[in-house]
């Protein structure tokens, strides 16, 4: 009997056959099961007998079957239905595909469809990923629990690869030169002995998890592109099976997602091990490998895909676990419409969370408030889920969205609900294990991390339009809970002595009035008001609300502030953007290290001219050219090809640089370069691209000291440093002279304290 952790699984074309890997305290198992999914489809009787006698004649079908199923969700009632099994794993989405057509997309409803084959085998099997488990040959013994909090976390051997890459850019035709084997490096005489002593020390070293930068975009279509010049394409494999595809499973494509263009890379899996690119895996990045593990447990998703994939896929793919073990068939495609809205109606319900425009300015003896996991919770406590929302059962429920008066059923818990009360429940218990000193902080952190994100996005599918759970009015009904919530928070907050600075969605930053006022017992009575748990996230020493760059009033999210602990809190500027180049993060984490020295308000105005001070010095050894030039280096995501942008600005001119290269961007990638001279008319000339950045290039000062200014400026321009006197400053650095202290008494005359 074979015992372990379930590694990995995948589907065998060629075998028809699922393969499932075993490890065990270093040792491997390789297990082949059969499995014939089968998929459903529905219609009108006459139309599911003609479907019949069509299907009857087409070589992929092994097997028809009328049966009798649950497909809407919450209904109880079942409908005749036809259960298709394909003859091969192969054919299965192409024969979907046909019936589809052939019902003209229109006259056929199919289900369980496109939900994945392991995940659905392993469901099936009872069982699921990086589960402990025995094979007695025929059936998976369990040993594990999905969602236990205390688990045996399965034993990796782990390895770290990568190739040398030469300065500048790499392409598929230059050739290897040195492979980095967890740290060893791999020199031969040729491409073609270093790419087989590669390859025999993995096999050597047998690990669970091999690790990449640029894995999937870069490295392994090298490795193999290398390896097929050097006519050896067979010899690599860097799987444990025999017979490693060379080819994706997944191309790469460019999406548009939440306002902006995103670039997925193509998916190079590796049969039989884990392949993490930690380049390009959010999961891994914001989690670590426990928080991954955590959730390709929960959501059954083998663990190298799940890297690959967003948090939206693992809530949706747990909402499909758990409707299928409800017995409920799977749509292929979402068949709930949105209801038809007045434009009254329209206007009242398309609103998002409430808003409080801050206070711009210094605030001191701050406290700030966060519900713990609002929308998640307001779900979970309303019932809220696309068959509870305006149900036919409960037109007299006593739960009526507010505003909307929309009505939610009380007989029965929806699916979503059904879903969050485990995953609400594990991310307060690792939270709370995080700050309990009985456990590992670290591990019980990245656990929690992952989690937050799962939460994040169970929301924002209630409204996505292809969502097989979603549905619009369950999207407004949770922010107009929330929006009453914060508002009887807010409520509560100023009936307690409390004055409100800013509010946002789930947050509150309040001042106290009286000096008898207890920001941990207000908690605890606006917790008791709402029904929902509020905590106090911190104490500010002082706090600073930065003004809106485009409009004359509060950012909502543009500020920093100093805890009680000493821990500086900063949302919204540069330094949190990831395209800012190193040296500007560097400008306003040396002025807010100064600023951090001040424990209140009187010293923190202070401390001002010293901050100035800061921003000034970087500005002194970017004259002087004592910054590196991979320092200097912008970052910026594109949004449409080169041929596509109408304006000759910085990024169209790195564009054509890298198209000169040979060098194709698709939307959604990244361009980094530095800025040489911006107002050249010569693209070659206005910026250098990173692929030919050899550190002697002559950069655009006066370009650069704006952009210190304004970086200085989005950190004191509630104080009267505006981007005219920073700039101003700097440009006489440069030039030798010192107008600071003139500058300095104009802008203290000026200063407000707000």
């Amino acid at each position: 009997m074979l015992r372990g952790h379930i590694l990995d699984t995948y589907v065998d074309h060629k075998k028809n056959v699922l393969i499932t890997w075993l490890i065990n305290n270093g040792k491997t198992s390789r297990i082949e099961d059969k499995f014939e999914p089968s998929f459903y489809v529905y219609s009108s009787q006459n139309s599911l007998f003609k479907l019949v006698s069509d299907l009857q004649d087409i070589p992929q079908v092994k097997y028809l079957n009328f049966t009798q199923h649950n497909i809407m969700l919450g209904s109880e009632k079942k409908y005749l239905v036809l259960e298709v099994i394909p003859k091969t794993l192969a054919s299965f989405n192409r024969l979907a595909s046909m019936i589809d057509k052939w019902g003209k997309y229109r006259t056929y409803r199919l289900y369980n469809v496109d939900i994945r084959i392991p995940t659905r085998y392993l469901q099936h099997k009872r069982v699921f990923c990086n589960a402990r488990v025995k094979w007695d040959g025929k059936q998976y013994i369990l040993e594990d629990d999905q969602w236990a909090i205390d688990y045996l976390f399965p034993e990796f051997k782990e390895l770290y690869f990568n190739v040398e890459k030469k300065t500048g850019f790499q392409s598929l035709s230059d050739p290897l030169t040195a492979i980095y084997v967890d740290g060893n490096i791999i020199e031969e005489d040729n491409e073609t002995d270093i790419l087989l002593t590669a390859v025999k020390q993995i096999r050597e070293k047998d690990p669970d998890i091999i690790y990449t930068i640029e894995g999937d975009s870069f490295l392994l279509p090298y490795l193999y592109h290398r390896a097929k010049e050097c006519n050896i394409s067979r010899e690599i494999n860097l799987g444990r099976d025999k017979t490693q595809r060379k080819r994706p499973v997944k191309q790469a494509k460019s999406y548009f997602s939440y306002g902006q263009i995103v670039y997925r890379p193509a998916f190079f899996t590796l049969m039989g091990r884990a392949h993490i690119d930690r380049n390009s895996s959010f999961l891994y990045g914001e989690s670590g490998l426990r928080g991954l593990v955590d959730i390709s447990r929960c959501a059954n998703i083998p663990l190298q895909l799940q890297s690959r994939l967003g948090p939206g896929t693992a809530i949706s793919q747990i909402q499909v676990n758990r409707a299928m073990d409800k017995g409920y068939l799977i749509p292929w495609k979402k068949n709930m419409p949105e209801k038809c809205k007045t434009a009254r109606q329209l206007l009242i319900s398309d609103r998002g969370g409430l808003i409080l425009s801050p206070s711009v300015g210094l605030h001191d003896n701050v406290v700030e408030l966060d519900f713990a996991s609002l929308y998640p919770n307001v779900m979970f406590r309303f019932n809220i889920s696309p068959e509870t929302m305006l149900c036919n059962c409960c037109l007299d429920s006593h739960i009526r969205v507010p505003q909307l008066d929309y009505h939610i059923c009380y007989r029965k818990t929806g699916l979503l609900p059904e879903v969050l009360r485990p995953i609400i429940h594990r991310r307060f218990c690792f939270k709370a294990r995080a700050k309990n000193k009985k456990y590992d902080p670290i591990i019980c952190k990245e656990i929690q991390q992952a989690w937050k994100w799962i939460l994040i996005v169970c929301f924002g599918y209630t409204g996505y339009r292809n969502a097989r759970f979603g549905r619009i009015e369950c999207h407004e009904s949770i922010t107009a809970f929330a929006r009453d919530i914060l508002l009887k928070a807010i409520e509560v907050a100023e009936q307690a002595g409390y004055r409100v600075l800013h509010g946002i969605i789930d947050s509150l930053w309040i001042t106290t009035i009286k000096d008898d006022v207890d920001p941990y017992k207000l908690s605890r009575m606006i917790s008791k008001r709402t029904g929902i748990r509020m905590d106090v996230e911190g104490r500010y020493k002082w706090i600073v609300f930065l003004p809106s760059k485009q409009f004359d009033v509060g950012a909502l999210n543009r500020y920093y502030g100093l805890f009680d602990n000493g821990e500086l809190k900063v949302r919204g500027i540069e330094l949190r953007q990831r395209n800012t180049p190193e040296f500007l993060r560097d400008v306003q984490q040396n002025m807010l290290n100064v600023l951090q020295k001040a424990n209140n308000a009187k010293e923190f105005y202070d401390l001002i001219p010293q901050a100035v001070e800061a921003l000034l010095d970087i500005g002194k050894q970017l004259i002087d050219g004592k910054i590196e030039s991979n320092k200097l280096v912008f970052k910026n995501r594109i949004s449409r090809y080169v041929t596509e942008y109408k304006v000759n600005n910085l990024v169209k001119s790195a564009l054509l640089q890298l198209r000169d290269l040979d060098i194709r961007v698709e939307p959604g990638q990244y361009v980094q370069y530095v800025v040489t001279d911006e107002h050249s008319r010569n693209y070659k000339d206005r910026v250098c691209v990173i692929e030919s950045l050899n550190g002697n290039e002559q950069i655009d000062i006066d370009y650069y000291l704006r952009q210190i200014a304004k970086c200085g400026e989005s950190v004191l321009v509630p104080f009267g440093y505006t981007l005219e006197n920073l700039e101003f400053m700097l440009q006489q650095k440069k030039r030798g002279e010192n107008m600071y202290g003139s500058i300095l008494q104009r802008v203290r005359t000026n200063q407000t304290c707000f």
